[in-house]
C-alpha cells in the first residue's frame, strides 16, 4: 500500500535493528511483563515495522496465534522474511490501522509501539477496539520525549563520523514525525472515554548497552555488536536519503567499521569504559470493558 516511511522516514533495516538493540534476548522478559502476553493469546500488534516484536513473541510463546500489520509493505516483507528464516508461524498483512480485515472481538491483547503519537487518537483507537475481545488488552508504547537524558558511551572517532554527516544535503522529511504526541494522561482518559478501564501507566528506563557493567563476554560482544548495527542502518538510510551521500558514503561506513573494532580491541584488552545508553518508556495498558 506504501513505502513512504521505509524510503524516507525510516528504513525497514534501521527500524528492525534499532528496536533488536533495545528488545533481545537479554532483556525480553521485561518486555513481555509490559506487553502482559501469556500463552494461548491471540496477539495483534499495529504498526508492526520489521516484525521484531511479533516474532519474539512467536518464539516465546508458541502456544499464540500472533498477527503483525503494517501499512509500509517493505516492513511486511521484510518481517515475513524474517519469520520464515526463523520458522516462526506468523501472519503478517499489509493494512491501514483505520480499516483492518479483522472480526470483531477477534484478539486478547492488541499492541503497538512507537505508533500513537503519529495519528489522531479517534483513527488510532476505533479499530484496535473494535478487534479487542471483551475482557481484552490494549498495550501503547513509546519513548518518553519529554525526558531526554545523554547517555554516555562511546566517542571515539564520533567527531570524525560527526562530522561525515555534517557534509550530507538531506531533504526534509515529507512526513511530520510524533504530530500527535500527547501527555500520558490525556491518552489515558481517551482510553477512559473511549471504554476501557483498569488503566495503568508505567515509566520506565530500560538500559540496553552496557558491556562493562559485569556482562558476560557473549553479552556484551552482543550489545557492542547490535550498537553497531544500529549507527551502521541509521548510516545507510541517512546516505540513501542524502542528495550527495554516495561522494561520502565509503568514508562514513568506514569510520563507523573503525568504532566497531576499536570499541572491540578496548574491550578485548579489559579497558573498561563503562560506557552505556538506555531509553526511557511509557506504557500504558487498559481492559476493553
Amino acid at each position: 500500500m506504501s513505502d513512504i516511511w521505509s524510503k524516507k522516514v525510516q528504513s525497514t533495516e534501521l527500524l528492525y535493528y534499532s528496536r533488536l538493540e533495545k528488545f533481545n534476548e537479554e532483556n525480553c522478559r521485561f518486555w513481555f511483563d509490559r506487553l502482559k502476553v501469556k500463552d494461548n493469546m491471540k496477539v495483534l500488534e499495529v504498526g508492526c515495522g520489521g516484525g521484531l516484536f511479533t516474532n519474539m513473541i512467536k518464539k516465546h510463546f508458541p502456544s499464540c496465534e500472533v498477527v503483525g500489520i503494517d501499512l509500509d509493505e517493505n516492513h511486511i516483507n521484510f518481517a515475513r522474511d524474517k519469520a520464515k528464516e526463523l520458522n516462526l508461524d506468523v501472519e503478517y498483512k499489509v493494512c491501514d490501522i483505520k480499516n483492518m480485515p479483522f472480526e470483531d472481538n477477534s484478539f486478547d491483547l492488541v499492541f503497538s509501539h512507537t505508533v500513537v503519537e503519529h495519528l489522531e487518537f479517534n483513527d488510532f483507537i476505533s479499530e484496535q477496539k473494535r478487534v479487542l475481545k471483551s475482557g481484552g488488552s490494549i498495550v501503547i508504547m513509546r519513548v518518553n520525549m519529554e525526558e531526554k537524558i545523554v547517555d554516555k558511551y562511546f566517542t571515539d572517532l564520533e567527531n570524525e563520523v560527526n562530522e561525515v554527516y555534517g557534509k550530507l544535503v538531506i531533504e526534509a522529511s515529507p512526513i511530520t514525525m510524533a504530530k500527535y504526541l500527547e501527555s500520558p494522561n490525556l491518552t489515558a482518559k481517551k482510553l477512559s472515554e473511549n471504554g476501557f478501564d483498569n488503566i495503568q501507566l508505567y515509566f520506565d528506563r530500560v538500559v540496553y548497552y552496557a558491556p562493562d557493567f559485569q556482562q558476560s563476554r557473549e553479552v556484551a560482544l552482543s550489545q557492542i555488536k547490535r550498537n553497531y548495527e544500529t549507527k551502521l542502518y541509521m548510516a545507510l538510510h541517512t546516505l540513501q536519503k542524502s542528495k550527495n551521500g554516495k561522494e561520502y558514503q565509503s568514508e562514513l561506513l568506514g569510520l563507523l567499521e573503525r568504532q566497531y573494532k576499536l570499541r572491540l580491541e578496548k574491550y578485548d584488552n579489559n579497558e573498561k569504559l563503562f560506557d552505556y545508553q538506555s531509553s526511557n518508556m511509557i506504557t500504558l495498558s487498559a481492559i476493553k470493558n
